[in-house]
């Protein structure tokens, strides 16, 4: 349940100006689960962890109209672990969203600040994992489909939501003197809703990034680098296109995402590439009470191909609470291949199962 504070209490007094309104929304949410594990490195897991449905997180949402079809804005949002009360990122307090922007009814949004990049705003809730479990997003999320790279020093521009048609580009500053392009991301993207047909597409490029080459794949050297546990891979340039869409039909929504993930410097590039495909099932005739889920993901990097295949089923104890049960196959094959499912630790051969159940409220 979202609680909206008027600020000030001006409300309550009646001496707010009649052209400024300004509220606050508190909103959040906490998912809590027991996961199963066939081999986590080697062992048999079972543990109890949270934000595997949905990340655990908290936040405001501050709205003042100003008149004339005027607004300004403002977002911060914090990730959180619900089963150890520990901070997601603890150098950073504000995590996933800490923005402030003005609108106008005609045209659009201009936003600054910690934003997330369009791959994960107009694409990322097309995928398998939603409203699956998290180790149904691709191998790694080198993709960034999962809300795990927020670009800092923003500055973004979105469109009005015309007729189901949004779109927007944002720009990341890298801030250092003499070198505009050192550090700097942008992403751009366009979507389309009209509740029964989603479509989303972005573009993001990142330059001087890393990526953990070795944890996610167990490879020791990429294009010219050595690579080990906690040596990450240096990309001068990193991009990633995204595209995903699904449409309603009676009880079924099928739904297809494709990414492809470009990691370059000096000696050449790599890709992976990344598909995913599912369809959603409501078992209770568009009352949404019970939602079945079977998904299929394919990743392939280098000479590594992971398959996987995924099933959920979710019982809708309100349009807040939830109730859920998912289970994803991975299989591995290539040279030295080992199975990982994004959020959980490898496996020691080239096979894992990890299965969840648990319980997801929002507010």
């Amino acid at each position: 349940m979202k609680t909206r504070l008027f600020a000030g209490g001006c409300a309550a007094l009646l001496s707010c100006p009649a052209f400024a309104q300004s509220y606050a929304t508190i909103y959040g949410s906490i998912d809590s689960g027991i996961d199963f594990v066939t081999n986590s490195n080697g062992g048999h897991l079972v543990q109890q962890s949270a934000g595997k449905r949905t990340p655990d997180r908290w936040g405001f949402l501050m709205r003042e109209d100003l008149g004339g079809g005027n607004a300004v804005f403002a977002r911060l949002e914090s990730g959180f672990l619900s089963n150890t009360g520990a901070q997601i990122n603890p150098t950073s307090f504000f995590n996933r969203d800490a923005y402030v922007g003005l609108a106008n009814d005609r045209w659009g949004a201009l936003s600054f600040g910690n934003i997330p990049d369009y791959i994960y705003e107009y694409v990322g809730a097309l995928n398998n994992a939603v409203p699956g479990i998290s180790s149904f997003y691709t191998v790694g999320n080198l993709d960034g489909l999962a809300n795990t790279h927020a670009l800092n020093n923003s500055v973004r521009y979105e469109t009005i939501n015309y007729r189901g048609f949004q779109a927007g580009v944002m720009n990341s500053f890298g801030g250092q003197a003499g070198d505009f392009s050192a550090g700097r991301q942008y992403s751009i993207g366009a979507r389309y809703q009209n509740g029964i047909v989603k479509f989303g597409a972005a573009y993001t490029m990142s330059h001087d990034r890393t990526a953990d080459i070795f944890g996610v794949f167990s490879l020791t050297s990429l294009l010219g680098q050595q690579l080990r546990s906690g040596v990450q891979f240096n990309a001068s340039r990193y991009s990633t296109i995204a595209v995903g869409g699904s449409v309603a039909i009676s009880a079924f929504t099928p739904h297809l995402t494709y990414t492809d993930v470009k990691l370059e410097n000096a000696e050449g590039a790599v890709h992976e590439h990344n598909y995913q495909a599912g369809v959603n099932i409501d078992l209770s005739g568009g009352a949404r009470l019970y939602v079945l889920g079977l998904s299929y993901n394919r990743s392939t990097f280098e000479d590594l191909t992971f398959n996987q295949y995924n099933l959920f089923l979710t019982h809708y104890l309100s349009k807040v609470t939830q109730v859920y049960a998912g289970v994803g196959l991975q299989r591995a094959s290539g040279p030295n291949a080992h199975a990982e499912q994004f959020g959980y630790i490898a496996s020691s051969s080239n096979a894992q199962t990890v299965g969840r159940v648990g319980i997801n409220h929002m507010f």
